[in-house]
């Protein structure tokens, strides 16, 4: 049996990517700082950004995603209607 007391006293992963793969379609696609630019998909997120290097959406070995419904981050806002 897991206590409470122990998971809030768990430190944090520092492996815990805050940026991955999501195959269930939870993802960029649907995010508010998703855009288009010259057929490339791109994030407007600042702290995206200096995450990755880029505004551009790329995977963890740098190569241009092309379904931005399979990746997410944890900057991830939905769009606004």
């Amino acid at each position: 049996m897991i206590k409470l007391t122990d998971l809030l006293n768990e430190s944090p992963q520092s492996d815990y990517p805050p940026y991955m793969y999501s195959p269930v379609g939870f993802g960029c696609h649907v995010c508010k700082y998703h855009y288009i630019e010259e057929g490339k998909h791109m994030c407007s997120n600042k702290q995206y950004q200096k995450y990755k290097g880029t505004a551009e959406l790329v995977d963890n070995n740098g190569n241009q995603i092309k379904d931005p419904s399979k990746w997410c981050s944890n900057w991830f806002m939905p769009k606004e209607k």
